[in-house]
């Protein structure tokens, strides 16, 4: 009686597992363009207390249809000087220390994106490491 059992259960399980139907490939017509921009050298706003900071910079690629139904991946360009390569980091990127952690996140609307700074003590640092390096856009729509 067990070994019926054991069968019975074994053969559930393998029955359960059998692939049924098809696997569809879904084509939704998505396109990807991408951009290279400049972070300005200042950013456009910065809090009194120094903990929080922004730019905009204009996209006229991210038209309304963008805005409503695509998606925006945001990378800084890390360059070094002592011969590492360079490579792109993807936003949103967080440092954490137990001095000053900080963060860096996009948001975009209709015509323009915004990269936002976020810092337990004070932007300034983060902001050097990133201003009047590119920033590179990839638009899903």
């Amino acid at each position: 009686m067990k070994n019926f059992f054991y069968i019975l259960s074994l053969s559930l399980i393998i029955i359960g597992c059998t692939i049924n139907g098809s696997s569809d490939v879904i084509e939704n017509g998505s396109t990807n363009e991408v951009i290279t921009l400049k972070v300005p050298s200042e950013p456009d706003t910065i809090s009194e207390d120094m903990q929080y900071a922004n730019f905009e910079i204009e996209v006229s690629q991210i038209t309304q249809e963008v805005y409503e139904n695509g998606s925006i991946n945001a990378y800084i360009e890390r360059t070094y000087d002592d011969g590492s390569p360079s490579r792109w980091s993807q936003l949103p990127q967080v440092f954490l220390n137990s001095d000053n952690s900080t963060s860096a996140y996009l948001s975009f609307g209709e015509g323009f994106i915004r990269v936002s700074m976020q810092s337990e003590e004070s932007v300034e640092e983060l902001f050097e490491m990133f201003k009047e390096r590119n920033l590179k856009l990839v638009i899903v729509n």
